[in-house]
């Protein structure tokens, strides 16, 4: 009965170095995990701090879209101006005017999931 006891001892010793070092494992793979979501929540907040001031900053580029070969031409009537820079606004301003022809719309991102 004495060799039983001593040999289930030896197993509740076991077992028990066993659970605390899984609980250890625990601890540390929950600190990983902690710090990972940290970073991805930085991350993410950037990230959605950069797209809303693109959203905002493409809204604003939209309204003034007209004000573009208004602004060329004042420039371009300069002086001081060189004569290539020059050349190359009137370039662009006598294709922007051809045929009604311009940049084509950028698609948006649409969120897909339902």
């Amino acid at each position: 009965a004495e060799a039983d006891a001593e040999q289930l001892a030896t197993e509740i010793a076991e077992l028990d170095a066993s659970v605390a070092q899984a609980e250890s494992e625990l601890e540390q793979a929950t600190a990983v995990r902690d710090k990972e979501h940290a970073d991805f929540s930085a991350t993410h907040t950037d990230f959605s701090d950069s797209i809303d001031a693109i959203e905002r900053a493409i809204s604003v580029l939209k309204t003034r879209e007209s004000d573009v070969p208004q602004s060329l031409l004042q420039v371009s009537e300069m002086g001081g101006l060189p004569k290539e820079a020059k050349a190359t606004i009137e370039a662009f301003l006598a294709t922007a005017s051809d045929d009604g022809l311009s940049a084509p719309s950028a698609n948006a991102y649409e969120f897909q999931s339902g």
